[in-house]
């Protein structure tokens, strides 16, 4: 089976095993990635991590690979390796341990309603293409927030226009 997509062998890396990786998305299943061999992981709540995915648009931040459960209603987030822990204290984020295990489909294949969100790109992926923990972090804090006062029917915080320099 032949991915066509930067990202399998990059992927493959994170295998305990990139054989039996291969052969599981040959047969249409979903293979184990080890964490902490490529990169560090969060589970972010679907709801949350959307609205997290917005701050991070706005803000102009580099959004990396991510894959999104629809079962689960959650999504997984990849940082960068050794970094996880700037995530301490998240909001609605659990960290996964190094050695753990996460089954994911394939990169261009949905599998178990689990889907690769990649960003676009025509080279490996190094881990600098990774979602930073630290803008992850306040994306996750702000919209906290903005659902908070969703739910609480408030109205979003008004912000002064940005000025230019003054002459």
């Amino acid at each position: 089976m032949r991915i066509k997509t930067p990202f399998a062998p990059w992927l493959h890396q994170a295998a305990a095993d990139p054989d039996l990786t291969t052969m599981l998305w040959a047969a249409g299943r979903t293979a184990p990635l080890v964490v902490g061999r490529q990169w560090d992981l969060a589970w972010i709540d679907f709801t949350l991590a959307t609205a997290a995915i917005t701050e991070l648009k706005a803000r102009r931040r580099h959004i990396g690979p991510y894959m999104m459960g629809g079962a689960e209603r959650a999504m997984w987030w990849l940082v960068p390796l050794g970094t996880g822990y700037r995530l301490t204290g998240a909001p609605g984020l659990h960290l996964y341990p190094v050695g753990a295990e996460l089954f994911v489909p394939p990169p261009d294949k949905c599998l178990g309603e689990r889907v690769w969100v990649l960003p676009e790109s025509d080279a490996d992926v190094p881990t600098a293409a990774l979602t930073a923990p630290d803008d992850l972090h306040q994306a996750l804090e702000s919209a906290v927030q903005r659902l908070r006062r969703r739910a609480n029917d408030e109205p979003p915080p008004r912000r002064e226009p940005e000025r230019g320099p003054e002459k």
